[in-house]
């Protein structure tokens, strides 16, 4: 199973961590976890109206939750919670379906999503992947963690 889920292109965004490290004076921030699984995502977010500016996490997680987090740290700049949540709506659909394989996003810079195709087999590890994007949307409704 590990082999499985944890293919070369997750693994290798995982360790890029693009957009990892704490941001002080962030408009907002936030904290979830997920006591399933012991993943840990703290959120911090610039905005600029309603579209984010600047994204940065702090990610104590499995390799699935890393490699998510950092494609929001490389894709989420310019987004707005609405297109965030029709690409996180998105995810689970195809997750869900078993089709991300194929997927074709409204924006090509989400394409990288695909590669967590191999999770679809497994449904106690969608979680993983879209705490990330769970944790941005309620960080940018000012929801609690």
């Amino acid at each position: 199973m590990i082999d499985q889920l944890y293919q070369k292109a997750i693994l290798r965004y995982a360790a890029a961590a693009t957009g990892h490290g704490k941001r002080e004076g962030s408009d907002l921030n936030l904290t979830v976890h997920n006591p399933l699984c012991g993943d840990r995502i703290t959120v911090y977010v610039n905005l600029e109206g309603d579209r984010i500016s600047d994204f940065s996490h702090e990610t104590k997680a499995c390799v699935l939750c890393q490699a998510s987090a950092s494609i929001l740290g490389e894709c989420s700049i310019g987004e707005t919670e609405h297109s965030l949540q029709a690409i996180h709506d998105d995810l689970q659909h195809n997750l869900a379906e078993n089709s991300l394989k194929d997927k074709i996003w409204s924006d090509d810079k989400w394409a990288a999503l695909n590669i967590f195709q191999p999770v679809s087999d497994h449904k106690n590890r969608f979680t993983c992947v879209t705490l990330p994007f769970e944790s941005l949307l309620k960080a940018l409704r000012g929801e609690e963690g």
